[in-house]
């Protein structure tokens, strides 16, 4: 029987995720911040929002990232009990 892995110990779980956060976390701070330098904002306001921005959406990229990757996961292990299965019987015709 193989061994369940945590997303952590996933070889292309893992690097998907934090490709995604570190994707989303930077994209949301550059457009918050240069939302807030075209609108005239102060310096200090402009990057603490940024900031922020970047940390909310750092967090709900990695909330979704982490519930994408459990369901793709569980469609390939439903997948590969599937092909081990058809190849059981296969075995036993």
């Amino acid at each position: 029987m193989t061994r369940l892995i945590s997303l952590r110990e996933h070889p292309r779980a893992a690097p998907a995720i934090r490709r995604a956060k570190a994707l989303a976390g930077l994209a949301a701070f550059a457009v918050s911040a240069f939302a807030g330098f075209q609108s005239g904002a102060p310096f200090a306001s402009t990057v603490g929002r940024a900031l922020v921005g970047g940390a909310v959406v750092y967090l709900l990229t990695w909330a979704a990232a982490v519930a994408i990757w459990r369901r793709v996961l569980a469609a390939e292990a439903t997948a590969a009990l599937a092909r081990a299965q058809a190849r059981r019987r296969e075995a036993a015709d």
